[in-house]
């Protein structure tokens, strides 16, 4: 009998799929059950009742830092591997296209 099926990812992750769901059903099984509380829920910070609010992430200036990045790599491996000679003229072009394409970063499109 061959049991090297056994190895390959799709049979492998349904294997370890159902240990991790028999693992948790064992777990809730055994559990102890809490009791409610009333205020098991409430917001609480220092002593001190906390009046909960949304917080709301931007990530505007993360990504504009990002794509600056992904940019002048990507110019800075391009110019790199150009060769030299008459036509390292296109390299200076290509360095214009650049820089307009991350001046157009920083306009505030808010």
């Amino acid at each position: 009998m061959d049991l090297s099926i056994l190895l390959s990812p799709p049979v492998a992750f349904l294997i370890c799929l159902l240990c991790s769901l028999g693992l948790y059903g064992f777990g809730r099984l055994v559990e102890e059950k809490g009791k409610p509380s009333p205020g098991k829920y409430e917001t609480y910070a220092c002593g001190e009742d906390f009046e909960g609010r949304k917080m709301e992430f931007g990530y505007r200036h993360f990504y504009v830092a990002a794509i600056f990045f992904t940019i002048m790599h990507v110019a800075v491996l391009t110019v790199a591997t150009m060769p030299g000679g008459a036509g390292a003229w296109k390299a200076l072009a290509y360095l214009a296209a650049i820089a307009a394409s991350i001046s157009c970063l920083y306009v505030d499109f808010d």
